[in-house]
């Protein structure tokens, strides 16, 4: 089998050392075929680096790298080119905007310098004071050669101070006058792409330049990056045979499982694609005997993005977890100012929320994109729930010690100290849609897994799980002010039995079935009780 291209960024070793790669040059050859001018928003993991690094040896080597891809066949150019790389992460760490401008110089400077580009020396007297002047006055003077510039990540500067809107604001200003260079020298670019996450109008040299194309919603570009069902099983078939033997399941069952965890995620307007996180599969496949973990969370948490606009903004309300979201085309494409960033188009951009479907008319409907982003969320939603204290810390039981516990009283005592540490500010639990959201969110940012309003021909259980070998079926109810708890705990016990909550499990596991009620006014659960079959 060829090696897994897992952690590759390079293209050129990546081809030097044969590992897998997913052929995406046919769409290479067609963006530069088309136009010259590029912006591309992209989750982090979805191998936005790769793709630069393939254009990077496109333009400096021909074909040196692409033996044997399909752009083998199209590609007619004789000429290479000097390709200036720039990776806005390299400004990380700044506290204010001397510092960024500093780190942004060196970059600038560094980049020019691998590309063979010649900076001129500062000079006040011919107007050179400082890197940008150097760079422009650098590029008029290739006269008719042009030149490739790949920008990656152009927005990691603002996506580490989101929180900081001084910062974020002097940064984004010297920002915009690097992009408003890169408008006035626009005709010395034979191409010009620019990757990242988020959209920001404050780069206005950038984002009201009509000269670049977003093409980041774009049907026709919708699988650039990411695996399609085809070429998952095209390139990694022998992969997937070995992980289902590992596994001890069918090959069609290992598929199944990735598209679950994986699988899901839509970048065209029209939801006409959707494709495989890489990160995420390959991991999964180098590995198989972990199973279907949470690589996506795993391998970085959080990213910056999101956590950095948590800082200062509240995420939508628990209960709305996993609900189909309806939105505007324009909502979640256009680029927005930082106070106009809203949750709904941030989580689309970094990967949180995708695409699900087209309603027609611009409408968009928005979800979580697989099991793997549904779980990170609710660990997401874990972590601010609780305003950053860990319940374990405060229960000194784990979530799944609480229920394993065979005294209702001590669930009731364990899961208690757990919802004292809920934000009651900003989430607090003012109904049963709450109340079962809060839980849900503990339980999964746990790992356990939860199937929330199980349906059977009966009805639909609030929440059922598995701990070990043990399967839980939990009925909840919510007491206002007035309201008698034993009633509401009878009428619990009663809904579970006539409606048969569990009873359609055919495994052979210790069925659990618990009735609890919640207090409004106490803000905690007063009553409860367990019926073991």
């Amino acid at each position: 089998m060829k090696s897994l291209p897992l952690g590759y960024s390079d293209f050129p070793r990546l081809r030097r050392e044969q590992g897998i790669y997913v052929d995406k040059t046919s769409l290479i050859y067609d963006l530069i075929n088309n136009g010259s001018f590029y912006f591309l928003s992209r989750p982090r993991r979805f191998g936005k680096t790769l793709l630069l690094s393939a254009f990077d040896s496109l333009f400096k080597h021909g074909l040196r790298d692409f033996k044997g891809l399909e752009i083998e066949k199209l590609w007619r150019e004789n000429k290479t080119y000097k390709v200036i790389r720039l990776d806005f992460t390299a400004c990380s760490g700044f506290g204010n905007p001397e510092e960024f401008k500093n780190m942004f110089a060196a970059l600038l400077k560094r980049s020019c310098f691998i590309s063979g580009l010649q900076l001129p020396h500062l000079d006040p007297d011919l107007g050179i004071e400082n890197v940008l002047d150097q760079f422009e006055v650098a590029v008029n003077a290739l006269d008719d050669e042009l030149i490739v510039l790949l920008i990656d990540e152009y927005d990691y500067p603002l996506n580490v101070c989101l929180d900081e809107p001084v910062l974020f604001n002097k940064v984004s200003a010297e920002l915009a006058n690097f992009y408003s260079c890169l408008k006035r020298l626009s005709g010395h670019f034979k191409f010009l792409f620019i990757t990242g996450i988020c959209r920001y109008r404050n780069l206005s040299g950038f984002t009201s330049g009509n000269y670049i194309t977003d093409i980041s919603m774009s049907p026709s570009y919708g699988a650039l990056l990411g695996y399609t069902d085809e070429e998952l099983q095209r390139y990694f078939g022998q992969h997937i045979s070995k992980a289902a033997s590992v596994l001890k399941i069918t090959q069609k069952e290992c598929v199944l499982s990735l598209k679950k965890h994986y699988d899901g995620f839509c970048f065209d307007h029209l939801a006409s694609t959707h494709v495989f996180v890489p990160w995420s599969t390959l991991s999964f496949l180098n590995d198989p005997a972990n199973g279907f973990r949470n690589y996506w969370f795993e391998s970085a948490g959080h990213g910056k993005v999101i956590l950095n606009y948590l800082k200062k903004h509240s995420l939508k309300h628990p209960d709305e977890y996993g609900q189909d979201r309806l939105v505007t085309l324009k909502e979640i494409s256009s680029s927005k100012e930082l106070d106009d960033i809203s949750d709904v188009a941030l989580l689309n951009e970094t990967g949180y929320l995708t695409i699900k479907g087209n309603e027609g008319n611009d409408r968009l409907i928005l979800n979580y994109p697989n099991a793997e982003v549904s779980d990170s969320m609710a660990t997401l939603y874990m972590e601010t729930m609780f305003g950053g204290r860990i319940p374990e810390s405060t229960a000194k039981l784990t979530a799944q010690e609480i229920f394993l516990q065979k005294n209702i009283d001590e669930i009731l005592d364990g899961l208690n100290k757990v919802f004292s540490c809920v934000d009651y500010m900003n989430y607090p639990v003012n109904s049963e849609a709450s109340l079962r959201s809060h839980l849900q969110m503990y339980l999964i940012g746990s790992y356990i897994g939860v199937d929330v309003e199980h349906h059977n021909a009966f009805g639909r259980s609030d929440l059922e799980f598995v701990i070990n070998d043990n399967f839980f079926v939990i009925e909840l109810k919510f007491a206002r002010k007035g309201d008698d708890e034993k009633i509401l705990l009878n009428k619990a016990l009663v809904q579970i039995r006539q409606k048969h909550y569990g009873d359609q499990l055919l495994e052979k596991k210790n069925q659990i079935k618990m009735a609890l009620v919640f207090s409004e006014s106490k803000r905690q659960f007063v009553q409860g009780k367990i019926i073991q079959d």
